[in-house]
């Protein structure tokens, strides 16, 4: 019997230790996810920048929730998965960066596969 008393006593304890990761778990899908995103024309150098905010979706961008539940389906800006389609196979290359929420850089061979790839996270 003495042996049953801590192991009662124990938990309780156990309990809220065991819960407290699905506390963190939830707490990191409903804080705010915020993000720089640009898009940089490699042959005139321009580039154009606008944020992204997840979890409520805003900020700036034109497709902010569109562009959230794609990379919540993705689990990352590098797991989005964007619609595909035809594009030229015309050389005028472009980078496409993140920032804040996810540091994240590649570089398309022109705007059309950017936004087949990534969908509307880059389609600005």
């Amino acid at each position: 019997m003495k042996r049953t008393i801590p192991a009662l006593a124990a938990a309780p304890v156990l309990a809220l230790v065991l819960a407290a990761p699905v506390h963190a778990a939830e707490a990191a899908q409903t804080s705010p996810a915020i993000y720089v995103l640009s898009v940089r024309d490699v042959s005139s150098g321009a580039t154009k920048a606008i944020s992204l905010q997840c979890h409520p979706a805003g900020g700036t961008h034109p497709k902010a929730e569109e562009a959230c539940e794609a990379i919540a389906e993705g689990g990352s800006i590098e797991g989005v998965e964007g619609p595909g389609g035809d594009c030229t196979m015309i050389h005028d290359p472009v980078v496409a960066t993140a920032s804040g929420a996810e540091e994240y850089q590649r570089e398309f061979s022109n705007r059309c596969l950017l936004t087949a790839g990534k969908g509307a996270v880059f389609d600005f």
